[in-house]
């Protein structure tokens, strides 16, 4: 008759069995196959995470220099070309403003003057609107209009000394003032039947083409054209 087995033989697989299962539950999961086939954190923990550039991070890399095809002497020459046309623009604007308001200012005292002249004076002593109106025409137009180019002659000599190539050049306007041609155009009799003919001759020879506003801006024209010519010539050929 066979006896049954004794305690010990039956213990030691139980114990076995307990023993593995133990040190599976115990041991670090980051060691199992599958773990570390699936997960993507580094296999030590000394490893370091990668470094992401971001877009406001500095670049190492040096700049292009940019290279400007722009002469800088044609820019000094733009910008010596943009004085002298805007000196002559105003010029031209000076001048005719003042001829402007003599030509205005000189209206009314052509409507003064026959106002107050009498009926024996337009009857017997009638004079030429010429001599009527030659301290008028002297005070209204000739000075304010020789102040103004005086002004603007003064500011052109002004820029001429700063201007290269350091050259004095005239810039004093000849006397465009022919009083004989006023005396012509104005010797008609200085009566009320003459007024509109009398303003209509004034507003020409101050305002109209080749009036003597006129005559001022072709030549402030004329002196720009030509002292931009003359900058084209090197100093050392003249």
């Amino acid at each position: 008759m066979n006896s049954p087995p004794s305690a010990a033989v039956v213990d030691r697989p139980r114990k076995g069995a307990l023993s593995e299962i133990w040190a599976f539950l115990n041991q670090d999961v980051r060691t199992l196959k599958w773990w570390r086939r699936n997960s993507s954190r580094p296999a030590t923990d000394d490893a370091q995470p990668p470094e992401f550039k971001t877009l406001t991070a500095p670049l190492n890399e040096p700049e292009p220099e940019i290279v400007s095809d722009v002469d800088p002497r044609q820019i000094e020459g733009l910008r010596f070309r943009r004085e002298v046309l805007d000196w002559r623009d105003e010029f031209h604007f000076q001048v005719t403003e003042a001829a402007s308001q003599a030509n205005k200012t000189l209206a009314e005292q052509v409507e003064h003057e026959l106002a107050n002249m009498n009926f024996l004076r337009l009857r017997l002593f009638t004079k030429p609107a010429s001599e009527v109106l030659e301290g008028h025409i002297e005070a209204c137009i000739r000075l304010p209009m020789r102040q103004t180019t005086q002004i603007q002659e003064y500011a052109l000599r002004q820029r001429l000394l700063t201007w290269p190539p350091h050259r004095q050049e005239s810039a004093t306007m000849r006397d465009m003032w022919h009083k004989l041609e006023w005396d012509n155009r104005l010797a008609l009799k200085f009566t009320a039947d003459n007024r509109e003919r009398i303003l209509t001759v004034l507003g020409e020879m101050l305002l109209g083409e080749h009036g003597l506003a006129d005559r001022h801006r072709q030549w402030a024209t004329q002196f720009a054209d030509q002292f931009l010519e003359m900058q084209l010539v090197q100093p050392d050929s003249v």
